[in-house]
């Protein structure tokens, strides 16, 4: 287990605004691990050879009209294509550094389940009364300026005017995440990490990095990244009561993907 320096599935992120549920795939529930600070900032990054860095782009041909339909709710090509496209732009990110096309039929299963799951906790968030509170709108305002660096929510949205969502969509979409991250707090409790947590947390990382050898940037002293693993595992709770969740979802639904 690694330490990392932010957890993105607690924040609404511009490339997966829609149909996000990024804490699943940004919290190791996807099998991956965070990189650590102090590994990350000594690993090196190849570049793609001249002619190998230009990627292929979305291939979105042959969409269907309603790419999934969740007990009686399609999920609609427009939003697809668009958690599809910040995806593939992150995904194509990471393939180009190592010279490795994208797989993009992996790619849209992938979205379009991530697209069904948070369909589904959409659904159990409204079928236990979870409200979107003016309180909870203004605390996803601030985050999303934090991430985006943002001055105001004027500019946020006109930000997001320009990838296509304009103010009744953006006012939508911040809603369903209010409530998902609502349901998943309800649903993952107290998240605190214990002292004993941390602590393993932080002897493994220091473990794996004088294993990989990189030793010339050490990992800071333990209360310096503390806030750090807090988050981090804390993050990793909640993903994990997210999958258990969405588990229990899925048994019980009705689900048709077209793709």
């Amino acid at each position: 287990m690694t330490i990392t320096r932010t957890i993105q599935g607690r924040r609404l992120l511009a490339a997966a605004f829609i149909g996000s549920i990024a804490v699943l795939g940004g919290c190791s529930a996807q099998g991956g691990e965070p990189e650590s600070s102090a590994a990350s900032s000594e690993a090196p990054v190849e570049s793609a050879a001249p002619g190998e860095a230009a990627q292929a782009a979305p291939d979105l041909e042959g969409i269907p009209e309603v790419v999934a339909v969740v007990n009686g709710t399609d999920i609609g090509r427009e939003d697809f294509t668009t958690a599809y496209e910040g995806q593939f732009q992150q995904a194509a990110s990471q393939a180009a550094a190592s010279g490795e096309e994208v797989d993009q039929d992996q790619l849209k299963t992938t979205v379009a389940d991530n697209l069904v799951s948070t369909e589904l906790l959409r659904q159990e968030a409204d079928e236990r009364g979870i409200e979107a509170t003016a309180e909870a709108r203004t605390a996803a305002i601030a985050t999303l300026l934090e991430s985006s660096q943002l001055g105001s929510e004027e500019e946020l949205r006109a930000a997001f005017a320009e990838q296509g969502l304009d103010d009744a969509a953006f006012d939508t979409q911040l809603e369903n995440q209010v409530k998902l991250d609502a349901l998943l707090a309800e649903e993952a409790g107290d998240t605190k990490p214990t002292d004993q947590e941390i602590q393993e947390t932080y002897d493994a990382a220091v473990a794996q990095q004088a294993a990989s050898g990189q030793t010339a940037t050490p990992i800071p002293p333990l209360e310096e990244v503390r806030p750090q693993i807090e988050e981090q595992l804390a993050g990793e709770k909640t993903s994990e009561a997210a999958q258990s969740l969405i588990g229990e979802l899925r048994e019980g639904a009705d689900i048709t993907v077209n793709l």
